[in-house]
């Protein structure tokens, strides 16, 4: 095997396990009442790996990275989708951008599905949105 050979079977091999982590799908609404607030809001997430048991969220502020919005960890009875319940998360600060009114902060939701060690992680997923008035509805 050359060394261009074997280069791209590392590369393949690698973005194997990447996919093996990675695929999950994650969406929310934000509205107005999620400003400032600790209550998470509802959380659908798809393509979660079968042997999940719990999946871990966490907020993160793209403009304000050194800010801890939290999350939490919620039980995974089965299934590859989810519906996290509004409020389910209990270490959750929602977001809270200083320039509101014109361009806000984006904020990511990533959740990742843990195995039944409770530190294996199977699969993640990550969404970002702006929260500011002129993205979140009335």
């Amino acid at each position: 095997m050359n060394s261009k050979t074997i280069g791209l079977a590392i590369v393949l091999a690698c973005s194997g396990i990447a996919q093996a982590q990675t695929g999950m799908t994650v969406d929310w609404t934000w509205t107005r009442a999620d400003k400032c607030s600790t209550h998470s809001p509802a959380i659908k997430v798809a393509g979660i790996p079968a042997e999940a048991k719990l999946l871990r969220v966490k907020l993160a502020d793209h403009d304000a990275p050194a800010f801890n919005h939290g999350g939490g960890e919620v039980p995974h009875a089965g299934g590859d989708s989810a519906a996290i319940a509004a409020r389910a998360l209990k270490d959750y600060t929602g977001p809270c951008p200083p320039n509101f009114g014109s361009f806000g902060h984006d904020y990511s939701f990533t959740v990742q599905a843990i195995g039944a060690d409770g530190k294996t992680v199977l699969g993640s997923g990550t969404a970002t949105k702006n929260f500011s008035a002129k993205s979140v509805p009335n």
